[in-house]
């Protein structure tokens, strides 16, 4: 497979006129009709051109290598791929935020919690823990969690992820609403074809009865072939909307796994506040009372490990999210570019 060039939004535009000639052109010949289609394609093209001002990635390299499929009559569905790609995206990048926050809590919570548990073993050995001037060391350190601000997660982050909640959740209220769409066109389709058949067939049955003078000169009329014809027409329009509901469905698959994700790295954020919040109450009791330094000593101790198996659980369910997520992606992804390659699978 070739190798694309990078893509804007301007490219796209160039490349319309190429792939889909008729978007740049229009019958010259005054009519109501004409005005109305030229109307019509006038509107789609403009709705066309928003959505790829701000276009996926992804969404462009099947703009410019599915050539099936004409965006100009259905803009809406380029703008829910886009914005399929765009929430999905969104969570890998919540996870490597996650992963620097992770990566800071090692480094600066974790780090000097040990050291502050150090200094005070250290202390208490030394003193045989009856001197209130020998946790000097372990105060200083104790001072710091609240004078430095030691927090692994703070608003912003919070707010990433009440966002990423919230745009998935009206991503999967979109691909919804998209699938009964398509099943109420699959049910119409269903429904119109022994109508259409009949239409298409009655005529010639009707010319074959009345008049068997013209069936003897041109010979059998053949209703085996029209019936196939509309049979054909009619499967071709089944097959295209199944593609379709299988692409969507994939996508909502994704999303619903990506949702289930957020919530649980949004639980486990919730408790890794709460154990920070412990810690930084206990230093801030120490402190304020020093006489009380070594039992507040054994609650840090529990809080060291709570902190620990909360940073742990959140490392593995940030890797789990992020690999559900992409594989989701990818396969939506093939799924979309079967649908709109009219069948065509990608090697």
């Amino acid at each position: 497979m070739k190798t694309l060039a990078p893509f804007s939004s301007h490219r796209l535009r160039q490349r319309i006129s190429t792939v889909y000639p008729t978007a740049m052109t229009f019958l010259s010949r005054p009519s109501s009709s004409t005005s109305i289609i030229k109307s019509r394609s006038e509107e789609n093209l403009t709705k066309l051109n928003e959505c790829m001002d701000n276009m996926d990635d992804d969404v462009s390299k099947m703009f410019m290598e599915c050539h099936q499929t004409d965006f100009r009559h259905d803009p809406e569905l380029l703008r829910l791929l886009n914005e399929y790609f765009t929430t999905s995206k969104s969570v890998t990048s919540l996870c490597e935020s996650l992963r620097k926050c992770l990566e800071k809590a090692e480094h600066d919570e974790c780090f000097l919690l040990d050291e502050t548990l150090r200094d005070f073993e250290e202390e208490k050995n030394g003193c045989a823990g009856l001197l209130e001037a020998s946790f000097r060391k372990t105060v200083i350190d104790l001072r710091k969690f609240n004078e430095n601000g030691v927090v692994v997660v703070g608003d912003d982050f919070l707010e990433k992820v009440q966002i990423c909640h919230q745009d998935l959740a009206e991503m999967i209220v979109k691909l919804e609403a998209t699938m009964k769409e398509i099943d109420k066109k699959l049910r119409r389709v269903r429904g119109k074809r022994a109508v259409i058949t009949a239409a298409i067939i009655a005529p010639v049955i009707a010319l074959a009865t009345v008049s068997k003078i013209v069936a003897g000169i041109f010979g059998s009329v053949p209703v085996g072939e029209v019936t196939n014809f509309a049979a054909s027409k009619w499967k071709k329009s089944t097959a295209t909307l199944k593609r379709e509901k299988t692409a969507v469905t994939s996508m909502e698959r994704a999303t619903m796994v990506a949702l289930k994700e957020v919530e649980r790295i949004g639980r486990l954020v919730s408790r890794l506040e709460a154990v920070e919040r412990s810690i930084r109450v206990t230093a801030d009791f120490a402190v304020k009372k020093r006489s009380s330094v070594a039992v507040a000593m054994g609650g840090m101790e529990r809080e060291r490990k709570r902190l620990k198996s909360t940073l742990v659980d959140l490392d593995r369910e940030t890797g789990r999210c992020d690999g559900f997520v992409e594989f989701g992606r990818t396969l939506a992804k093939d799924k979309i570019f079967e649908f709109l390659s009219c069948g065509e699978k990608k090697l």
